[in-house]
């Protein structure tokens, strides 16, 4: 599987657990988390998601460092809405705004699978890709010699989300439409954000 990731430092994958906490790792794990997305445009709403970046001038400023890794999916665990409380975890917490719940998740889950694919909790319509342990990157169009090397190449250097993105994103605080959509039995298909250059400049202005 194609996925993406926004990482401001040298490499995009960890070797050693992070400094901070996240949506799946919690300070004093043993061993790194690594957060991806299925969708181009989910590290950027990640982005925007966590630094509140809602307006078009804040979006505009934004210079992001944005990579494509090919990842074995084998053994990666699928958690969907409905499949959820088969872990002990409700569709509702999978993408809620308190990590609480998807931080026990993990720590119950790591010791047995490399990984797992998730809702996306701020791109909803689209997926995240959560690998456990050490992860290190390798020449993008080579094969991995181990479980641990991932193909990786960087995509943007300074880059900055298409304006239209702020439509897409849920930010904090705010209803999560694909879950509403799925409670309401509708279709939870993403639809992408108007690409057109008129748009981009009318947003700019």
């Amino acid at each position: 599987m194609i996925c993406y990731r926004h990482a401001s430092y040298a490499t995009p994958l960890r070797s050693v657990p992070a400094s901070q906490e996240g949506r799946f790792n919690s300070l004093g794990d043993d061993e790194p988390t690594q957060y991806l997305t299925e969708h181009p445009l989910g590290p950027l709403a990640e982005l925007m998601r966590h630094g509140d970046l809602r307006a078009p001038e804040q979006v505009a400023a934004v210079r992001a460092r944005t990579w494509a890794l090919e990842v074995a999916v084998e053994g990666l665990l699928e958690l969907t809405f409905e499949s959820a409380p088969r872990w002990e975890i409700s569709a509702e917490e999978l993408v809620g705004d308190d990590p609480g719940p998807c931080r026990r998740l993990a720590r119950r889950l790591r010791a047995e699978h490399p990984g797992m694919i998730v809702p996306s909790a701020a791109l909803p319509g689209t997926r995240s890709v959560v690998l456990f342990g050490p992860r290190v990157a390798a020449p993008y169009l080579t094969e991995p010699v181990s479980l641990l090397d991932v193909p990786a190449s960087i995509t943007a250097h300074g880059g900055r989300p298409p304006l239209a993105l702020i439509e897409r994103v849920r930010f904090f605080g705010e209803a999560h439409w694909a879950l509403a959509a799925w409670r309401a039995g509708a279709s939870t298909r993403f639809v992408e954000p108007d690409w057109s250059l008129a748009r981009e400049a009318a947003l700019s202005g």
